[in-house]
């Protein structure tokens, strides 16, 4: 069992790194005065690059997947970025987001709910639960294709090891 949350956990961290990483286009948001700029500076600070902001993403992630709970790698993120998950489920929400009607609503939200959900089935204990988050997150989908796609992409960009479980197709 323990196994098995300390993979959940990398797993969740590595959801949070996504949605953090897509975070940072707050910018555009910024820009065009759709939101204020108070607070997210963190964000934005990241490289415009997507590859380079993957590359910057990767020692929080790292940090975030060596922690004992879900709770504990989400905190992570938040101490370096000022900004909760819940504040980027709150983001993926504004009508100004890119593609935001393109598919019923920005695919991030869904994302973020993902990975919100696989965290609280972490913290709560329960087998099932964090068997049911795991396959919501590894079966979600972006705007442009499969999180499997976007991470492994990624990944290999940077030349950092995927783990095996977003390689894996089960859907």
């Amino acid at each position: 069992m323990a196994k098995r949350i300390a993979d959940s956990v990398k797993l969740f961290a590595d959801g949070l790194t996504l949605v953090y990483h897509e975070a940072r286009n707050v910018r555009f948001l910024i820009e065009k005065d759709h939101r204020s700029g108070t607070g997210w500076d963190r964000l934005v600070s990241l490289p415009k690059n997507r590859v380079e902001a993957w590359r910057a993403l990767q020692p929080v992630r790292e940090a975030a997947r060596s922690k004992p709970t879900a709770r504990d790698a989400a905190e992570v993120f938040q101490e370096r970025f000022g900004r909760s998950l819940g504040d980027l489920a709150e983001l993926y929400e504004d009508a100004h987001w890119r593609h935001a009607h393109a598919y019923g609503g920005h695919a991030w939200r869904t994302v973020t709910a993902q990975v919100s959900v696989l965290g609280r089935a972490i913290d709560g204990g329960d087998p099932a639960a964090i068997a049911k988050g795991q396959a919501g997150l590894l079966q979600a989908r972006h705007n442009n294709g499969p999180l499997r796609c976007k991470i492994t992409e990624l990944d290999a960009a940077i030349g950092v090891a995927t783990e095996p479980w977003w390689k894996h197709d089960d859907a």
